[in-house]
């Protein structure tokens, strides 16, 4: 389950989830497809989103907390851009460290590092909790394979369900 570099200390996913619910809570949300514009307008950040420079086409998004926006990249599905957003607002409600820029690392073997993957999670537990997702599992007689359904109902990306349904606690 944890993608970052054995060296690396492990993302404490119990954690980040009780934070993830703190945030849906404050917000009064409990249903997808989670408003993560209403989240972000709530804290101070704009969202916009823009063309990639040619060199960065494949960056997802990325904030920026002196001017307190998250940029995404206007050619990404929905889906992702949703995704991405949740990402940033874990480093943000994470309280990580303010560099110049981050970027999503979008390779798919990628060793993320702690932060990342700690963005990561809390996007994952903001979007999909695991008391939403059993909701609605239940609610359409839904099985752990019917991960496409359970995307489409969250608005999530379809990796992102996949992984959510494999690692669900039941």
């Amino acid at each position: 389950m944890e993608t970052q570099s054995p060296l690396l200390p492990k993302v404490d996913h119990k954690h980040i989830g009780i934070q993830a619910l703190r945030v849906l809570e404050a917000n009064n949300i409990s249903e997808p497809v989670v408003d993560v514009g209403a989240i972000a307008k709530q804290v101070g950040y704009e969202i916009v989103e823009k063309v990639m420079p040619p060199q960065f086409s494949d960056v997802a998004g990325f904030h920026d907390q002196d001017t307190k926006k998250i940029y995404l990249n206007k050619n990404d599905p929905p889906a992702r851009k949703l995704f991405t957003v949740a990402h940033e607002l874990g480093h943000i409600f994470l309280e990580h460290p303010n560099y110049s820029v981050l970027y999503r690392l979008p390779k798919k073997d990628t060793k993320y590092s702690l932060e990342e993957s700690q963005a990561n999670s809390f996007a994952a537990q903001l979007l999909m909790p695991d008391f939403m997702v059993r909701k609605y599992l239940q609610k359409y007689s839904l099985s752990r394979s019917d991960y496409e359904t359970m995307a489409d109902i969250f608005g999530v990306p379809l990796s992102a369900m996949r992984h959510t349904l494999d690692y669900l606690k039941v």
